[in-house]
């Protein structure tokens, strides 16, 4: 590992040298979310000349195979053991942590991030040090699954870093530029094909229009990758689980004046981008990691074991429950392990391993006292013989394959089979509580849920779920408790606010209910519901100005948002302008076809303007379409029999 390390840092001082040419380079960091390294070729005709134009590392390896964790890494040289985000959507960067962007601000440049998926959100703790963090995309506001896909075609954020490389004020930039379209599901723009390659292809031609866009001569550029993609390797569909090439081997380019083509041969990781990055734009940077070390915790919300590695040369450990060992020079594709021959090799690797494990700062998964508590006092309990596996998630992978096919059709059948095989699994448990929930069937997803939140206590997305189903079966009171536990675990969700809060609505406590709301917007300001659900207390406690602004700003963020336009629509009836409502109500319902309550609203809207015959069919339709019991069907009734009658 040491004679690694001073290779790789020689390189480094002999790039920094050359970069001296340029008196303050401007730096451009471009990523490629779910790039496999072998792609770089005749598909990607603008990456291909960038890498032969500079230094092409053909060796280069990830921390970790997942996008926020690894981007966290790239940005602050740290192992995610180390800076503490270890899985996706969970934590935000420690505040006091050098990055990129904070030691390049420190030194006067003009900085500005453009990312292309949710999970990169703000709320995450990247955005400091960047004048500009577009992470402006859009979210559909009803979907309150536990999840963040959201993501925004590279061309759009390309544009978008464009428009700022424009509206240069004469100070040098660094700017961060992220591509997610190679991502699952691979579906790019025409003429491009549906594929995975068809998706690499078209991220190529995004980086070509940022490439013609920047002065060359005054520009260090780097381009890597977060993670590749399995593509049924090792039988992983995705990424994620394992920690075998297909996943860790990721493109590295970097090229600018003075830098002279050549092909590195040797292996290096990404977590030394943001150190070479700093050292080529002549800025200090603190303290950082080094060596060939990557981990994935995400098998362990499964109820699997972890799995880390550590590579020295062309030697591999990777370790979990189990060991496995391999020669990448005369095993790419890790098929044979090696350990029985490389017993000593593999104790001082394994020795290595432990070594790094001992410097964690990051403690996941730990059960509180209160968690406890709440467990036991609602009363959730584990299904029966279900106890955590810690399995090896390479043993597991073929039945991961099988989720992910199950998952992706919402498929209650086999996810209730997958379930039966892995009863200790709360995401398997969780997924299949949402197929449920999604065919209407809410009490059998409240139930799996509940046990959800008993197999995995100390998990907030866990708690989310259960409170966001509560609340759509209407049971406020234990939604109320479920969603407070929620907040408690993971305060920094905005998404937690928000059912907390119109639980207490529902409660009757609209006081609390509008700080929950206002924590939620405070923590995302870009948060639709959050507008939305604040904008109905205001008007439930009679603000009517503030209500409305407060809708507006949902639909600023949100304009086809359906809750929103109702809203919009009620304050002009309140304030007796029907004909008014009735537009936004017709807006509402063009989204939502099937939104009964803004087809009473109309229907109330239209009897206002004296309209009474369409009134009356309004509410027919209702009575008509909706079960008996039903709270808007009753309502409709009520109104119809209101009505006057027809002469």
């Amino acid at each position: 590992m040491r004679h690694v390390t001073q290779i790789l840092l020689s390189v480094l001082l002999v790039l920094a040298c050359t970069a001296r040419e340029v008196r303050h380079p401007n730096v451009l960091l471009i990523t490629l979310d779910t790039f496999r390294a072998d792609r770089i070729g005749a598909n990607t005709p603008n990456l291909l000349r960038l890498a032969r134009s500079g230094m092409w590392f053909r060796q280069a390896d990830c921390a970790v195979p997942l996008t926020l964790p690894s981007h966290a890494t790239m940005l602050t040289g740290l192992l995610p053991l180390h800076h503490g985000l270890r899985n996706n959507g969970i934590g935000s960067l420690p505040p006091k942590t050098e990055t990129l962007a904070t030691v390049f601000a420190g030194v006067g440049y003009r900085t500005g991030a453009f990312v292309s998926s949710f999970v990169l959100d703000r709320r995450f703790g990247l955005s400091r040090g960047f004048e500009t963090y577009d992470d402006a995309i859009a979210r559909d506001p009803n979907d309150t699954a536990a999840t963040f896909d959201a993501e925004r075609r590279g061309g759009e954020t390309v544009d978008r870093a464009l428009a700022w490389l424009q509206r240069s004020d004469g100070r040098p930039w660094f700017g961060w530029v992220h591509l997610y379209d190679a991502h699952a599901p691979y579906a790019p723009p025409p003429p491009f094909p549906q594929s995975y390659d068809g998706e690499v292809a078209y991220v190529d031609a995004q980086v070509g229009r940022v490439l013609e866009a920047i002065d060359r001569e005054k520009t260090i550029i780097v381009v890597a990758g977060d993670h590749g993609e399995s593509l049924g390797e090792h039988d992983e569909l995705t990424h994620g689980l394992l920690l075998y090439e297909s996943t860790l081997h990721v493109p590295l380019i970097i090229a600018g004046p003075e830098i002279k083509p050549n092909e590195v041969l040797q292996p290096v990781s990404t977590v030394e981008v943001a150190p070479r990055i700093a050292a080529l734009g002549g800025v200090p940077f603190g303290q950082h990691d080094e060596g060939l070390y990557a981990e994935s915790e995400y098998a362990k919300s499964l109820g699997w074991s972890g799995l880390a590695s550590i590579r020295s040369g062309d030697t591999k450990l990777i370790r979990g429950a189990t060991s496995e060992m391999f020669d990448l020079r005369n095993d790419p594709g890790e098929t044979k392990n090696i350990i029985n021959d490389q017993r000593r090799l593999y104790g001082q690797l394994a020795k290595q391993l432990d070594a790094i494990a001992k410097t964690a700062v990051a403690s996941t998964g730990i059960v509180d006292a209160e968690t406890r508590a709440k467990l036991a006092s609602l009363g959730y309990i584990a299904p029966a013989g279900a106890k955590g596996s810690g399995r090896d998630p390479r043993e597991m992978a073929p039945l991961f394959r099988r989720y992910d096919q199950a998952q992706a059709k919402n498929d209650i059948a086999d996810l209730e089979k997958l379930i039966t095989a892995d009863p200790a699994n709360p995401v398997f448990r969780s997924t299949l509580a949402r197929a449920y929930k999604l065919h209407g069937s809410i009490d059998r997803a409240i139930a799996l849920y509940r046990e959800a939140v008993a197999l995995a206590p100390a998990d907030p997305d866990a708690w989310y779920n259960l409170a966001a189903a509560l609340e759509e079966g209407g049971r406020a009171a234990e939604a109320k408790q479920v969603a407070a536990e929620a907040v408690r675990l993971d305060p920094a969700r905005p998404d937690s606010h928000n059912i907390l809060g119109i639980a207490q609505i529902e409660g009757g406590d609209p006081a609390a209910a509008e700080a929950e709301f206002r924590k939620a917007i405070d923590l995302d300001p870009r948060n639709a519901r959050g507008w939305n659900n604040l904008g109905n207390v205001l008007r439930i406690t009679g603000r009517i100005e503030e209500a409305e602004s407060a809708y507006r700003k949902a639909l600023e963020i949100s304009p086809a948002y359906a809750d929103a336009l109702n809203g919009v629509g009620v304050l002009a009836v309140q304030q007796g302008r029907a004909r008014e409502a009735i537009v936004q109500f017709d807006a509402a319902l063009r989204v939502k076809p099937d939104f009964y309550e803004a087809q009473l609203n109309r229907a109330i809207a239209l009897q206002l303007s004296g309209d009474i015959s369409a009134a009356r069919t309004e509410l027919l339709r209702l009575v008509t379409q909706l079960p008996k019991g039903n709270a808007q069907r009753k309502a409709a009734e009520t109104l119809l029999e209101r009505l006057p009658r027809a002469r």
